[in-house]
């Protein structure tokens, strides 16, 4: 009798801890939306818009759609290259193994969706935390300077950081190689990276789609409203390699130590952003599975 009331107490218990985690979240996301709400742009960011618009004007829409469909093409690849490699399946490996110390019957990564969310959430940190440590290993290669490092910032940027996107969705089971999660994974890198004051839209209409597996278009820049503003990212780590370039000539003791604190701290950033972003659309797509 003392053991049924013991385990009865125990899945109580775990019940309430289950519910607690989902409360937490749901505040925080909660919270998060209302900072994307009420965010006010800068001068700057709005000063970069009203010049990249006007800029794109005085091109024929045949050359600023070719433009796009590079960008949109490039990052197709980029995302392919990312998910085919040995490395991306090395993480699958691993996150595998971790969601089976939770759950002995997980065989695969479709299996990880039965777990709680506050096991796939742990793990799901556990792949931020490994990507934020390569940003700023990444963006200090970028701070010494040297023109190697200085060409492929950008790149290595959007690889990390889609494969961040990639990362949190096998964490919640979802695998990056279908098109429906290549899409999703393209999405959030895309909302994630545009200006502040686009976001909670995009974000919104991200949100009103869970639930809808159907949905295997990818809206690319070529067919948004306005699909400039996705530039002010790669023209901010621009700005980002101008400043490593001139800070990178004041060294202590043969080290731009100013330059390389600066592009680790921005890489740092973006993909604590990116990673946010991504990490919030998981959750809340975990609870609308619940639903």
């Amino acid at each position: 009798m003392k053991l049924i009331i013991l385990i009865r107490i125990e899945s109580e218990g775990k019940a309430v801890t289950v519910r607690s985690s989902e409360e937490q979240w749901k505040q925080k996301i909660t919270d998060w939306e209302h900072t994307l709400y009420s965010h006010e742009p800068s001068n700057f960011s709005t000063t970069v818009d009203y010049w990249l618009d006007l800029a794109f004007e005085y091109l024929p829409a045949e050359t600023k759609d070719m433009f796009f469909s590079q960008i949109d093409t490039w990052l197709f690849h980029l995302h392919g290259f990312i998910r085919q490699s040995s490395f991306q399946q090395q993480a699958e490996e691993r996150i595998l193994k971790m969601a089976q110390s939770y759950k002995e019957d997980v065989e695969t990564i479709e299996d990880i969706q039965k777990l709680t969310l506050s096991q796939k959430a742990f793990i799901a940190e556990q792949q931020i935390a490994k990507q934020k440590l390569y940003s700023v290993i990444q963006g200090g290669m970028t701070g010494t300077g040297k023109l190697s490092t200085l060409a492929v910032d950008i790149p290595a940027f959007a690889a990390l950081n889609i494969r961040t996107t990639q990362l949190i969705a096998l964490s919640y089971g979802y695998r990056a190689s279908t098109p429906h999660e290549m899409v999703k994974a393209l999405q959030l890198f895309y909302c994630a990276t545009i200006p502040k004051k686009y976001q909670f839209d995009r974000w919104q209409s991200l949100t009103k789609d869970l639930g809808e597996d159907e949905d295997l278009y990818f809206d690319t820049l070529s067919e948004k409203d306005h699909p400039t503003i996705w530039l002010q990212q790669p023209l901010f780590h621009l700005v980002k390699l101008l400043f490593v370039i001139v800070l990178g000539r004041r060294k202590v003791n043969g080290i731009p130590i100013v330059g390389m604190v600066t592009a680790a701290g921005t890489n740092y950033y973006w993909t604590k952003e990116v990673s946010r972003f991504a990490h919030h659309y998981y959750v809340m797509r975990h609870l609308s599975a619940k639903k």
